[in-house]
């Protein structure tokens, strides 16, 4: 097991029938959740939606794998302060999902700043 990890075997009843009931509990990942999520994903969005957009983009998000020469739409591209270019849903769900507010590539702080 990692760090802050255990693992835990319940059997959980329903109609006097157990049924086990196998969860794992990872205390680093509830340590780092946010107090408010509602918040951290308006903060995150604003974030996003105030980087750079980028009109014309050769190469591939390094996110999802994909062209970004082939995103549609005003907007669909964003430049983050490090200068890396990535597809707008596709950073927004990295600093969503990710553990970080770090660039994916070069892992430079990506701040409201």
């Amino acid at each position: 097991m990692d760090g802050g990890s255990a693992k835990y075997h319940v059997a959980v009843s329903s109609n006097n029938v157990l049924v086990p009931f196998a969860h794992q509990f990872d205390l680093d990942d509830a340590l780092t959740m946010p107090d408010d999520v509602l918040a951290r994903h308006q903060t995150v969005v604003r974030l996003v939606s105030d980087m750079p957009a980028v009109d014309h983009a050769t190469g591939s998000c390094s996110i999802c794998m994909e062209s970004l020469s082939r995103s549609e739409g005003a907007g669909s591209r964003r430049r983050v302060s490090c200068g890396h270019v990535y597809h707008h849903d596709c950073i927004t769900d990295w600093l969503l999902n990710g553990n970080s507010n770090s660039c994916p590539l070069c892992r430079h702080e990506i701040s409201g700043s």
